[in-house]
């Protein structure tokens, strides 16, 4: 089951851009809108899964300090238990 943050990612990695930095002969890329996630590899394949780790801890810490995230909601679920 694909759970709401992971199609979130996904959609965040769909914009996100790539290009080869010749300095230091690896891939970079970046996800616009959310400052700090920057990743860096020998692939665009690796640097799309660091990207994806950032995504998540980046969404992860925002809830944590209750901070908004454009595009991303969250409501909790609560269960309630009917006692007889």
């Amino acid at each position: 089951m694909v759970t709401k943050l992971q199609k979130f990612i996904e959609s965040k990695l769909l914009s996100a851009q790539y290009e080869y930095d010749s300095s230091v002969k690896q891939w970079v890329g970046w996800v616009r809108g959310f400052p700090g996630v920057y990743g860096q590899g020998d692939s665009v394949e690796a640097v799309r899964q660091e990207l994806a780790e950032m995504v998540e801890e980046y969404v992860l810490t925002s809830l944590q300090e209750k901070r908004k995230i454009s595009g991303f909601s969250f409501s909790p679920i609560f269960h309630y238990a009917k006692t007889a």
